[in-house]
C-alpha cells in the first residue's frame, strides 16, 4: 500500500481570548473542519499553528546566515517537514484587507526551496461578507514567490461566525462542499506532481558564474 500523501495545513492567527466575534480565533474552527476533510480524502495532515510555535519577529531566516547551527532544533525539524511535504494548504484570516503578520512571519523563516514545486490550496475567511477574498490575490503572490504552485480551486468562508454550531462543527453545506472540492483538487495535483517528478525531475537552474 502506497504511503499517504503528506500535507501541511498552516493557520494564520495568534488571537486568543474573548472578542466581540467570539472566543479565540475562528481559524481554529475553519482549520479543524478542513483537516477532517483532508483526512477523509486520505491525506496525512500536519497542523502548523503560530500560537503553538515560539516564532519571534523575523530577524534572520534560516537560509540567509552563514551558519544555521545556532537556530533551535525545532526549526530545523520544521524545515525538514516542509521539505518532505507533498502539498500545503493555508487557512488565513483577513486582517484589515491584509495578510496576518503571524502567517507571513512563520512562512518567511524558511527558504523558498523548502516549499518549491508543491501545490498549495488557499482557504480564507472573515467575519464579514467577503470571506477574505480581498487577500486571495496577495496570498497567491506570496506563496508563488516562495515557489508553491496554487491550485485553481480557492475557497472563501464569509460571515464565519454563523458557519459553526456551539461545538465548533461546520453547519453550512455550501461551504463544506467547496472545502471538499478544494481538498480533492489539492490531492489530485499533489499526486500528479509527485508522480511526474519521478519521470522528469524539476529542472535545476544553472549556477551563476
Amino acid at each position: 500500500m502506497a504511503d499517504k500523501l503528506k500535507t501541511i495545513l498552516f493557520l494564520s492567527s495568534c488571537r486568543k481570548g474573548a472578542s466581540f466575534t467570539g472566543e479565540g480565533s475562528w481559524g481554529d474552527r475553519v482549520g479543524k473542519a478542513m483537516k477532517e476533510i483532508l483526512e477523509e480524502e486520505g491525506l496525512e495532515v500536519s497542523l502548523w499553528d503560530p500560537k503553538d510555535s515560539p516564532y519571534t519577529i523575523l530577524e534572520q531566516p534560516l537560509h540567509l546566515v552563514p551558519d544555521a547551527s545556532g537556530f533551535p532544533q525545532w526549526m530545523h525539524d520544521k524545515k525538514k517537514e516542509l521539505e518532505e511535504a507533498d502539498s500545503f494548504i493555508i487557512c488565513s484570516a483577513e486582517y484589515n484587507s491584509a495578510l496576518p503578520p503571524a502567517l507571513t512571519n512563520m512562512l518567511d523563516h524558511y527558504p523558498p526551496a523548502a516549499y518549491k514545486d508543491r501545490p498549495v490550496a488557499l482557504l480564507t475567511y472573515s467575519v464579514g461578507p467577503f470571506g477574505g477574498c480581498r487577500i486571495q490575490i496577495n496570498l497567491k503572490a506570496h506563496v508563488t514567490e516562495l515557489g508553491m504552485v496554487p491550485v485553481p480551486a480557492s475557497c472563501t468562508v464569509m460571515s464565519v461566525g454563523s458557519m459553526f454550531d456551539e461545538e465548533g462543527n461546520l453547519t453550512d453545506d455550501r461551504v463544506k462542499a467547496n472545502m471538499v472540492k478544494q481538498a480533492k483538487e489539492l490531492k489530485w495535483y499533489a499526486e500528479a506532481l509527485k508522480s511526474y517528478k519521478q519521470v522528469r525531475p524539476v529542472p535545476v537552474p544553472p549556477k551563476k558564474q
